[in-house]
């Protein structure tokens, strides 16, 4: 008789237990779902970021445990959280933006309910892990000014005109991030991102190419040649006739380097361009 009244409490012991942990599993409360978000977005190489998430706690106790954030497998850092009862709780982590593909997510460990003062229960969150956010991160190009030209001496001017006109072009992937879907939003963010790392290149080839011709004309010019002043060598004759082609070369350069290197010039220019285009097209389809 004894031997079956332990088996009918090792029963209810086997059968009470798992039920409780299978109740701790139907609650709601987690993560909201797709909730990973940026202080800024695109970032770049090196940016300081800060990765946002949200926790959701509709039940009448308190919750608390701890938010781990992943970059694909690697540790990033973990935050620990106490989110009231019927609240949500903002969680974020300090980030040094890197190059390369990254995936971001983050987890929740360790999640309790606060049943009385100092005693806590154990609970299985159904959202207890955030979606992937999937970033690109390219490598900061930074143009490096020859102060050895005159016309560096203009680059800092240049450099306050970009930045105090152009500013809100630097917050125009955060503007379409956060207010358009993310399946338009990522392809538009991309192709700006595409377009402006092509304008930084353009423009650092065109500087060097104008440099360059313009040290060939100052080679071109008489005064540097070691020659007696009454000479009149033959090699001096193609100079003559050159000497046009280059200058006219140099300002075809010049134009094209400021249009590259100056953003406000590039992308009026450019929005122009599409404007008349989109204008032609429209005439042509009529």
């Amino acid at each position: 008789m004894n031997f079956k009244k332990i088996g009918i409490v090792l029963f209810l012991i086997l059968f009470l237990f798992p039920i409780n942990r299978i109740l701790a599993q139907t609650t709601n409360a987690g993560f909201v779902p797709a909730n990973i978000w940026y202080s800024q977005d695109p970032f770049e190489e090196g940016d300081k970021v800060k990765i946002y998430t949200v926790i959701f706690n509709p039940d009448s106790r308190q919750l608390s445990g701890s938010v781990i954030f992943f970059d694909n497998s690697v540790f990033l850092g973990k935050k620990d959280f106490t989110a009231e009862t019927k609240s949500v709780k903002d969680v974020y982590l300090d980030w040094t933006a890197t190059v390369g593909e990254h995936s971001i997510f983050g987890k929740i460990e360790n999640a309790k309910f606060l049943v009385s003062l100092g005693k806590y229960e154990e609970v299985y969150l159904a959202e207890n892990e955030t979606s992937k956010s999937l970033r690109t991160v390219s490598k900061k190009i930074i143009t490096v000014a020859d102060t050895t030209d005159p016309s560096a001496i203009t680059n800092p001017i240049l450099n306050i005109v970009n930045a105090v006109s152009f500013e809100p072009i630097k917050n125009i992937g955060k503007i379409i991030g956060d207010n358009t879907p993310e399946f338009i939003a990522q392809p538009t963010i991309s192709t700006a991102n595409m377009v402006e790392e092509l304008r930084i290149n353009a423009g650092i080839v065109l500087e060097t190419k104008r440099k360059e011709v313009k040290e060939n004309i100052r080679a071109l010019d008489p005064s540097t040649e070691e020659a007696a002043p009454g000479s009149n060598s033959p090699e001096a004759e193609p100079s003559k006739f050159l000497k046009p082609f280059k200058y006219a070369e140099l300002f075809a350069l010049a134009l094209f380097s400021t249009t590259f290197n100056n953003k406000l010039i590039f992308y009026t220019v450019l929005i122009l361009i599409i404007f008349f285009l989109l204008r032609y097209i429209m005439k042509r389809v009529r």
